[in-house]
């Protein structure tokens, strides 16, 4: 073998490994992306479950309970806000809105069709809850047409 060819399959060769390293650095920036996802997906999850002022709300609008109007404004602000982080995660295409309709929308829904969590000093048209409400539209179309595949749902 000549220094010509030396030099060319040295070339082939660093080329290979500089591709082989790209895509094994492309892999991981992928997965890391997904763990990330996964795990602010279970934070949100435990969140909500966990909350108790979030589980009474949600046992209340299973019926739209009268005494939801009790519920303190701030209890409900919060209860508003988490699904407003929801609506930022879905836009910024961080969580598939299938994936968040599944798992969150449904006390949204509740909450939004609830006149009795809309009492005490809470505002349903004020423009601070423009992206719960957007958030809400996107959640029932989805309910309307909603037939589960489950090949669609991952992080």
């Amino acid at each position: 073998m000549n220094l010509s060819e030396v030099k060319d399959w040295t070339a082939i060769t660093a080329g290979a490994i500089a591709l082989a390293t790209l895509a094994k650095s492309v892999i991981e920036y992928v997965k890391q992306g997904a763990q990330g996802r996964a795990k602010q997906f279970s934070e949100l999850r435990v969140r909500f479950k966990s909350d108790p002022t979030f589980r009474n709300i949600c046992d209340l609008l299973e019926n739209d309970s009268p005494d939801l109007r009790k519920v303190p404004p701030g209890a409900k602000i919060d209860f508003l806000g988490f699904y407003e982080e929801i609506a930022l995660l879905v836009n910024s295409r961080l969580m598939k809105k299938h994936v968040a309709h599944y798992m969150f929308a449904y006390y949204a829904i509740r909450c939004w069709e609830s006149d009795n969590f809309w009492q005490n000093q809470m505002n349903r048209d004020s423009p601070y809850w423009a992206l719960f409400r957007y958030f809400v539209s996107q959640m029932a179309e989805i309910e309307k047409a909603f037939q589960f595949n489950p090949k669609g749902y991952k992080l």
